[in-house]
């Protein structure tokens, strides 16, 4: 498990501009499914606060070979511009794996 990393991303997003960032972050993942090093992501939403959205990744790569890998990928580049543009806030936060469960 030395490379297996989990990125965390907590998006707030005001209702108005929900659509067009939920549209742009699925047209990335159409890329992102694709790479190698790609594990799994999952996208959930705050149950009480429906402009918290929580982005779940996991990938084969360190912090630093997925900045230097994944975030220079010229698909992102929309998706950058668009967060830049909007001031949607996100806070990134890196996880590295220390235990597995599965459902039995």
């Amino acid at each position: 498990m030395a490379n297996k990393l989990t990125l965390v991303v907590r998006f707030r997003i005001p209702e108005p501009q929900k659509q067009m960032f939920l549209a742009k972050l699925r047209d990335v993942f159409t890329h992102i499914v694709k790479e190698e090093n790609f594990v799994e992501a999952s996208l959930v939403e705050d149950m009480r606060d429906p402009e918290s959205i929580l982005n779940y990744e996991v990938w084969d790569e360190t912090p630093d070979s997925f900045m230097k890998s994944q975030m220079t990928r010229p698909y992102r580049a929309d998706f950058e511009q668009m967060i830049a543009a909007l001031k949607i806030e996100r806070t990134p936060a890196w996880y590295s794996t220390i235990e597995d469960w599965k459902r039995a």
